[in-house]
């Protein structure tokens, strides 16, 4: 028996020693609350340049010393300071017609660019607009019309001609 009793004991301790490294089965649980999926569909942007930004005729009086002209995106022109310019004539401010997904905010980025002038010399145009721009009724035909103005600065160095240049002007959505 006593060898019975061995064969016995050894069994049930190898067979406990199984279910004991098996792990413990827990029940199924769900999140709380639960996470949902989201997807935002919009339409591609397109931006579209109506006007062109015209700072007129500006005459360098006696320039000692740098001079800002610069142009709202309300089209209020300031000519400088003291009297060292004179600017005269018809300013106009660039216009832009964004479109894209209706009910969404347009940011809009503009980044200062050079303005070569046809006698040589360059001036940097910095560049002034609103920061946003909300699409109501937007789509393929609507869209959202803004102003971008900016300024430039003049000084004695500066070569007489008419100086021209791309706008850095891009969109996106907000």
């Amino acid at each position: 028996m006593t060898k019975f009793t061995r064969t016995l004991t050894l069994l049930a301790a190898s067979t406990a020693g199984v279910f004991a490294a098996a792990p413990a089965v827990a029940a199924p649980v769900g999140a709380t609350p639960p996470a949902t999926a989201n997807a935002r569909i919009v339409r591609p942007l397109s931006l579209t340049a109506n006007a062109n930004l015209d700072f007129a005729t500006i005459v360098m009086s006696t320039v000692t010393g740098p001079n800002t002209v610069s142009l709202t995106s309300g089209n209020v022109l300031t000519c400088g300071a003291g009297g060292e310019l004179i600017c005269s004539g018809t300013t106009t401010v660039a216009n832009f017609t964004v479109r894209g997904t209706s009910n969404t905010t347009i940011r809009i980025f503009t980044a200062a660019s050079s303005l070569t002038g046809s006698n040589g010399g360059t001036l940097t145009f910095t560049p002034a607009a609103a920061a946003t721009v909300a699409l109501v009724a937007a789509g393929p035909t609507t869209g959202a019309s803004f102003n971008v103005g900016g300024a430039i600065v003049i000084d004695a160095l500066t070569v007489d001609g008419v100086y021209s240049g791309n706008m850095d002007v891009t969109v996106d959505y907000n």
